[in-house]
């Protein structure tokens, strides 16, 4: 199994929920971590269909930022089929409130084509003091790495046929 994860991130806090995230898909899949710059430039990381592709970054103004909406929305059609999933960071508060960046995500992954598995997932950041200096909940990053296996073990396998 192949699986590609693909984030953006400001601060750091999405980078290292989606390394933790590659460290559970780990153990059941060869995993390629990539930012969203760097996908924008190598989409044929995304050529290459994934057995599983996993999409996140952080909530800003209620939605995906900047950079990981871009990418969503260039996503290419060979995705038809692959089985995706979502999450982002974000402040803890009802997604009425807060937004959801993975929820969008879902929206725009799955109107490339691809098949989305799982709800979309929060990690939360502490809300204190200035952006830059906020951090993860304690507890976060062993979250996203059971979510990351988790989520590649239900995964079904990409249909090679959808392509």
């Amino acid at each position: 199994m192949n699986t590609v994860v693909i984030y953006d991130s400001k601060f750091g806090n999405t980078e290292k929920i989606a390394e933790a995230i590659a460290r559970g898909i780990g153990s059941v899949s060869d995993v390629h971590v990539i930012s969203v710059s760097e996908a924008a430039r190598e989409l044929e990381a995304l050529a290459t269909r994934p057995d599983l592709l996993i999409v996140g970054g952080p909530t800003q103004n209620h939605g995906p930022s900047a950079g990981l909406r871009h990418f969503t929305d260039a996503l290419p059609a060979s995705l038809r089929g692959v089985p995706a999933a979502c999450f982002d960071t974000r402040y803890r508060g009802p997604v009425l409130l807060m937004g959801s960046a993975a929820t969008a995500a879902a929206k725009a992954v799955a109107k490339a084509g691809a098949a989305i598995v799982g709800t979309p997932e929060s990690f939360f950041i502490v809300r204190r003091g200035q952006m830059p200096l906020q951090t993860l909940e304690p507890g976060e990053i062993e979250r996203a790495e059971s979510w990351g296996r988790a989520t590649a073990s239900e995964a079904p396998l990409a249909d090679p046929v959808a392509s």
